[in-house]
């Protein structure tokens, strides 16, 4: 009887630990999920930062068309080109950039100073192309746009640290009525951290997207 009781203990001692076996695979299960989970959450991340400028740009390209209509004004936007943003060594981070220089004109100085305090920020791992230099919105928030192209047409990606090819957000605004549209570009692009973080793109055209 007391044979059965000492070896019913040392049964018991036995589970209540982890031999050097078990941890070792449970480390190794451990490292491989940490290394399937962490590309994964990178991405994820990586999309919401373009689809957070996507929704921005949207609002504030809208604010613009309601506020040139409302007051009878006008604004001429220009993109910003930038090869990649500032560095602070204060906050140790990359500062985000104005996507447009803007000026408005025959409007009240507060809404002025409101579209202008308005315009998107391109932080750091987003990407845009334009495929003009200067477009307007007019006293009818109509856009107009210099030349015989019949579309403002934006793109948005990210600068990751990686390098890979994935579908850019895409945004087209038509001319004159101001109907924006956004989708993705229906080929894929490279995705890399030196690519520009602003610039002027001619070649891209509304054929180059697919809506939602």
């Amino acid at each position: 009887m007391i044979n059965f009781y000492i070896k019913l203990k040392n049964i018991k001692k036995k589970e209540n630990g982890f031999t050097i076996a078990e941890l070792i695979i449970s480390i190794m299960i451990i490292g491989i999920l940490t290394s399937i989970s962490v590309p994964s959450i990178q991405k994820w991340i990586e999309k919401e930062r373009q689809n957070a400028y996507l929704r921005e740009l949207i609002s504030y390209l809208e604010l613009v068309k309601k506020e040139t209509r409302r007051w009878n004004g006008r604004c001429t936007l220009q993109t910003n080109r930038r090869l990649r943003n500032d560095f602070d060594p204060v906050t140790n981070r990359y500062i985000g950039f104005k996507a447009f220089s803007v000026e408005c004109y025959d409007m009240n100085d507060s809404e002025i100073k409101l579209i202008k305090s308005r315009v998107p920020l391109i932080e750091d791992k987003v990407f845009q192309e334009v495929n003009m230099q200067t477009f307007n919105f007019t006293p009818k928030g109509h856009l107009s746009i210099p030349g015989n192209q019949n579309d403002l047409v934006i793109i948005i990606g990210g600068r990751p640290d990686a390098n890979y090819f994935q579908r850019a957000k895409c945004i087209v605004v038509s001319s004159p009525i101001g109907l924006i549209n956004a989708g993705n570009t229906i080929n894929e692009v490279r995705f890399y951290s030196e690519r520009y973080a602003s610039r002027v793109n001619s070649g891209l055209r509304k054929q180059s997207c697919i809506f939602l």
